[in-house]
This record gives structure tokens, sequence and C-alpha cells, in this order.
């Protein structure tokens, strides 16, 4: 062992550019690639944490084919945990959608965007979280008791110990000491627990107690013998007796889904956080692991391109002796020695990568760097696995030869031999290189078109107000904001696109015979206006008008569905009157199509909707929150821009984006570092030629393309490969838009030129430094 390891650092200090070339290419793949896998790893081990995951599942609901929601019905609390034998516990709970805020005492200012979940006594016997600091007790929360949060109980108290403090809850003041401390990503999952407190009886009284509703998020654990197969029979065993035959067009439904297939598989209205995304999940691991193929193959290839100034040594040791499996042996362990070393670059380039990618994107793919502690023992066994594939090759092929062509000072042989596997390993390279950087430019022009994208309405210079409920007197504010000068319109609404709120309803014309449950807007007569959106035909509504209060706008998705040719004075649900038609515009994901909607006249609203004049946002920013203590002192205004809560919703898109951008950065300059190794070697090994042909009268073009030629012909042929694949894949991710850019054909002839330039800038720049040099200086080359 000691042996082998001071002939691989003799051969790190005898070759130290081709040496260091491999060392970084191996510590930038290993880093990168292993960012990627943790995010993967992470992504895919959702709701995986809890105790008996397997055993956990979600009881959603569907009715008036409203297409499924993932909260249902309070009433099931007490079915789940005593009517159904498979099941062992169950537990109702809620999140608080509206902004609750926090304070440490009643003389601070709130801490505000804190969404807290309100959970039943059985909360934590189906959910095993683990505590960072105190204990949860096993009756569950008692009244006046609260859980937090990892990251909340730092923002609260930095970094006082939390447990035993007081917080004062919501906007009475409640008093609730703190009894645990949630630990943070230990059971990463789609609920996110950031603040809990206990669900009380008059809450609970208060939900709705009809079946077509959908106001509490109900969870059961099964028995070990249990099935959900039987809580489905009980389920609807409990429908049929609770639900007249005479209410059967309601259409109740339960939904039941197995916890660990909610993150990317539940496409549920009202879910608790956004889902995950397994394709992009599938494609940033696939990237990683042709990251760590570039670096693996750089080695492979500089290593058998360098095999002649070892035939030597190991002819001599062959003719000493030494079996072909003490010399595999041997290569072997100097490149684990390599990839150990790679590995230890590869900690501190972990982390420089995530500075880079978070500086360069403003995001994070894992999270703070003490996050992937736990993960070093397996960074140090993935390393030593790039070691073993590394080396695996260059032992094989370099012990082969024949002792007597290996003591020869110099054959055409064992450069032949290799050169048809080193070009192979070329090829995949640039075929890698390809199908990134064609599929970075595919994602990059799709998020080009969701931002440039006509969405039907003006989403710049919009803001939002939403928690005007704790407002003393929202209609003064309201006037108060109208008369700034920089204030264009204002509207109250209960519900504004990329919005979090949802609001349905049936309708039906004259000549339908069962409903047709639409989206619905509740607003007032300053939202068109205020939201850009564009009549189509018809008018707006007006406040001044009696008759508007039942009065109707339609999306033409609306007037479509509906089947509707004349739609205005057309009237729905027998009395509600249509009196316009709107263009239709987006205010959901680009992945949804447009649904039929109808906006509905609502005066007042929890919302109010601003629009301003470009310039001096900040300014008048500040100036609404000063008036805001006016109205309500408690706490300060819920700010948002529209244009940001569609960029919210195109959140994990653009991290797709950003990370395939990123690390196809990566990918190529991966591909220069072996490309570069192996343009040096070629020019070593034809450094006479190159001086020869000089002497013969060859221009610097000509030995340019002497050079060159073959990985230009590789490159093309990459492409060829790379790229049928590449538009397949790639369009497989775009059929998840319903709206989605085309693949055209300059991206193809794009990626090609990005390639070629690549390589022609590599070889051009080694190529001339050599084509400089002294025909003289050439010529007594050995």
């Amino acid at each position: 062992m000691k042996t082998y390891i001071k002939i691989a650092l003799r051969n790190l200090r005898k070759y130290p550019v081709f040496s260091l070339i491999n060392l970084g290419g191996l510590s930038v793949g290993i880093a990168a690639s292993f960012i990627l896998l943790v995010y993967s790893e992470r992504e895919l081990s959702t709701d995986s944490g809890f105790r008996d995951a397997d055993r956990i599942a979600r009881i959603g609901t569907d009715f008036f084919n409203m297409g499924g929601f993932a909260a249902s019905q309070p009433m099931l609390r007490d079915v789940l945990q005593f009517a159904c034998k498979d099941i062992a516990s169950a537990t109702t709970f809620d999140k608080a959608y509206e902004d609750i805020p926090v304070r440490l005492s009643t003389d601070e200012r709130a801490y505000t965007g804190i969404h807290p979940y309100y959970v039943d006594t059985a909360f934590f016997k189906v959910f095993s979280y683990s505590t960072a600091a105190g204990a949860i007790p096993a009756k569950g929360l008692a009244p006046g008791e609260v859980v937090l949060s990892e990251s909340n109980a730092r923002r609260f108290f930095n970094h006082q110990d939390p447990i035993g403090k007081t917080l004062l809850i919501g906007k009475e003041n409640t008093p609730c000491k703190v009894i645990a401390v949630l630990k943070e990503n230990f059971e990463r999952s789609h609920l996110d627990a950031q603040l809990l407190l206990p669900m009380t009886t008059a809450r609970l009284a208060g939900y709705p107690t009809v079946w077509p509703s959908s106001s509490v998020y109900n969870y059961i654990k099964l028995k070990p013998a249990g099935s959900l197969a039987g809580v489905k029979t009980t389920l609807d065993r409990l429908l049929k007796k609770v639900v007249p035959a005479s209410e059967s067009y309601m259409n109740i439904k339960f939904i039941i889904q197995p916890l660990r297939d909610i993150y990317f598989h539940s496409d549920l209205k009202m879910e608790l956080t956004p889902g995950g995304n397994l394709t992009q999940v599938k494609l940033l691991s696939a990237i990683g692991l042709f990251l760590i193929l570039l670096a693996i193959i750089n080695y492979v290839n500089l290593v058998t391109a360098r095999s002649s100034t070892r035939n030597k040594e190991i002819g001599v040791k062959k003719t000493f002796g030494a079996s072909r499996r003490q010399l595999a042996g041997q290569i072997i362990m100097e490149s684990l020695f390599f990839s150990l070393l790679a590995m230890l670059l590869s900690i501190g380039l972990i982390r420089v990568i995530g500075l880079l990618y978070h500086f360069a994107t403003g995001a994070s793919l894992t999270g703070a760097l003490p996050l992937m502690i736990k993960h070093y023992g397996w960074l140090l066994l993935f390393s030593l696995a790039v070691g073993l594939l590394a080396g695996l090759y260059p032992a094989f092929y370099l012990t082969a030869l024949k002792p007597i062509l290996s003591l020869r000072p110099y054959t055409n042989k064992p450069g032949n031999t290799n050169l048809k596997i080193r070009n192979i390993l070329v090829l995949v390279q640039f075929s890698i290189a390809a199908a990134l950087v064609f599929a970075s430019f595919v994602v990059h022009s799709q998020l080009q078109y969701i931002n440039g994208k006509d969405k039907g309405l003006r989403t710049e210079g919009v803001l939002l107000i939403d928690n005007l409920n704790g407002l003393h007197n929202p209609e003064a504010f309201r006037r108060l904001v109208e008369q700034q000068s920089q204030v264009v319109s204002t509207s109250f609404c209960n519900r504004a696109p990329a919005g979090k709120s949802i609001a349905m309803a049936t309708f039906r014309t004259a000549a339908m015979k069962e409903n047709m449950t639409l989206q619905i807007f509740p607003v007032d007569d300053e939202y068109l206006t205020t939201m850009g959106i564009r009549l189509s035909g018809g008018r707006n509504f007006d406040r001044r008008l009696i008759t508007d209060t039942n009065a109707l706008i339609l999306n033409e998705s609306a007037v479509a569905a509906l089947g509707l040719f004349n739609p205005i004075g057309t009237t729905l649900n027998g009395s509600q009157r249509i009196i316009g038609v709107v263009k239709d515009f987006n205010y959901m994901s680009f992945r949804e199509k447009i649904a039929p909607t109808i906006l509905r006249y609502t005066p007042g609203g929890n919302t109010l909707a601003v629009r301003i004049r470009g310039g001096h946002t900040a300014a008048f920013i500040e100036w609404l929150q000063t008036a805001g203590k006016k109205f309500m002192p408690e706490e300060p205004l819920a700010v948002s821009f529209l244009d940001d809560n569609f960029r919210q919703l195109a959140a994990k898109d653009k991290l797709l984006g950003d990370a395939v951008s990123f690390f196809t950065v990566l990918a190529i300059i991966l591909s220069m570092l072996g490309l570069t190794g192996l343009t040096l070697f070629t020019i070593e090994r034809r450094t006479r030629e190159i001086g020869i042909r000089k002497v013969l009268g060859a221009t610097i073009p000509d030995i340019l393309t002497l050079v060159s030629k073959d990985f230009v012909r590789l490159t093309f042929l990459a492409s060829g490969i790379a790229l049928p694949l590449s538009w397949w894949l790639v369009h497989r991710w775009l059929e998840n838009f319903a709206y989605r850019v085309s693949i055209s054909v300059w991206i193809f002839f794009f990626t090609e030129s990005v390639l070629l330039l690549i390589a022609l800038s590599v070889i051009g720049v080694l190529t001339l430094k050599a084509a400089m040099v002294n025909p003289v200086r050439s010529l007594r080359t050995e």
C-alpha cells in the first residue's frame, strides 16, 4: 500500500499538468454530482422519515365533480377513529391560511408570514416527529401549549433556549408556552409543520357539518394488518347511510392517498404545500450521473493516453515476476488514491459550488451545509466507487500488454490499441455535453415563454394586501390609498390571480340537464381595470345598478364550455344574468389550461388590489405600511406583488431551469478539461511531426486542421446521436405544460455551434501555442 501511494505521488510530481487536470475534473465531478444526488435523495425521501410511513394515508374528498380536495369533512374524525377496524389512529387538523401574528410580548411588533396548524391530540400518534428540544406529550397538545420548528425557534428566540418561554398568538394575544422544538429536516414532509397549536373544541365545532364540504385534513394510520381497501369499503358504506338518494347529484366521493404518494402524485385542490416534480428530480439525477461520468471519462482517457509512458514500467515489473493481478491492483489503488484526493478537494468544492449556485440563481438545492454532514459517509463510499470505476479499464488495458512490446522504446501498437476506445469515450463525452446544452436552451426558452406570454392581464404594478380582516375601516383605508398620486385604481376582491384561495360553484343554462362546476372570482366593479383584464363583449359591473348584484361576467372558456353562442343577456341558474365576456386570463400555473371561469359581482372582499404607476415603489410601500398602522396598529399589512405571485407558481420550473443551466456550464468545463488534456497529449506526441510540417511550409491553419479534425468529426457525430434523444426527453417534459414553446430548428444548430466553438477554442489556443514554437526545437523532441 505504502509503495502504491509513493508511485502515485511520484506520477503527480512527474506529470503535474495531466495530474491537475485529472484531479480537478474528478473533484468538480464528484462535488457537482453529489450535490444533485443529495437533492434527489432529499426529494425522493419526502414523507418517508415518519415511523410506519407506508401505513399512513390521507382522506380527501370530491363533490359536484369539482376535481377533488386534499381536505375533507370534520365529521369523518369519529368515523375514522372508531368505526373502521382497519385504522389504528386517525388525526384531524387544520391549517390557518390567513396570516396569524405572533409576538413575544404585548408591546412588540408581530412576526408575520406564519400559518400554524391546529392539531388534535392524535396528531403525534400518526406522525412520529423527533424533537431538537423539549418533549411532545403522549396525550398531544393541551390548550396553551405550542410546538415550533427549529427555524421559527431561531427566528423568535435567536440562540436562546425556547422551552418554557411564552408566545402571544393571534390578534387576541393568546399566551402559549413552548413545550417542544421539532427537529428540522428530520422528517422532510409535505406537511411543513412550522408552528403547531391545539385544535380547540370551539374551533372544530365551527366547521360546516355537511358532506359536500372540505374544511379540515384527515389522516389515518393503519393497523399492521389493515388495508386501504378496507377503509374505502367502510367509507363507501358510510356514504350510503348518511347521503339520501335524493342528494346523489352531489356525487360525493372519498379519495384515499398513501402518504408517500402525495408529494409527487397528488393534483388535488387545497394542498397544504406545493407538490414535487418527479420528472424534474429524474432529470437532475441524470445530470448528476452525467457529470460524474464526464469526470470518469476524462480520467480514463488521460490515463490511457499516457499509457505509453508507463509501458516500460509495466514491462520491467512483468519481467521480474509481477503478476497481472498485482499490476492491476497497483493501478486501481492509484485510481482510488486519486479519487480520495479528489474527494478531499470536493468537500470544499461542495460549499463553493453551493455558494456559486446561490449567487447565480438566488436559490439553494440542498439547504445549508450542516444538513449534508450526515451524507459525508456516503460521499466517501461514492468517491471510492468512482475511483474503482475510473481505474478498472486502465488497469486491464495497461496490464494486458506483452512485456516484449512494453520494453520497446516506442511502438504505434499501444496507441492504436486504445484509440478506438478513447474515441468512443470522447464521443460519449461530447454527446452528454450536447444533450445538456440542448436541454438547457429548451428549458430556458420555455421559462422565457412563460415570463413573456400574454397572460390576459397586466401583472406588473399590482400590489395585493391580504389581511384586510384586521383593518378597523377597510373602506376608509381604501379611500386614503386612492388619494395617492401614484395609485391608478383599487379593487376589493375575494380572489386574486396566482393566489391560494379557491372558489367554485355550479351553473346551468336553461338547456342543460345537469349542473356544471366552474371556477368563480367574487370581485367588485374596479377589478377588471385594476388587473388589466380585457372585455371582449358586453360591459363591466356597475355599482350604481342594483340589478348588477346578480350579474355575471364570463371568460371565453366558460362561454365555450356552457355552449353559449350569444351569451350577453343569457341567464344562468334561472336568475343570474350575463352582462359581459372577458378574454381568457391566466390565474394558475402555465402547466394548467385556462379553466372556464365566472366573475361574480361581490362588493367588499378580504383582499385589496392596488395598481400603481412605475417608480418609487419602495417609498410607496413604506408609506402604505405607515398608513396601515393607523387602521391596524397591532400588525403590519401583508403586502405582495401580483407578478411575484406568478413567479412563485413557476418556482419549481425556474429551479429546474437554473439547475440545468448551472450544471450544464460545469459539464462544459469538465468537457473542456478533458479536451485540454487530450489535445496537450496529441500535440506532445506529434511535436516532431508539427515541426517537420512547418519546415515543409505548413501554415498554422493547416496544423490546426491536423490536430482538430478528429475532434470536430466527433462533435458532429455526438450531436447526431444526442440531439434526437434529447429532443424526445425534453418534449416529454414540455408535455407537462398546457402552454409551451415549440422546439425550433435553430436550437439544434445553436447547440452544434456551441459545441464546435468550445472544441475549436480549446484546440485552437493549445495548437497555436505549439505551432508558434521554433521548428528546430520541435525537431529535437524525442
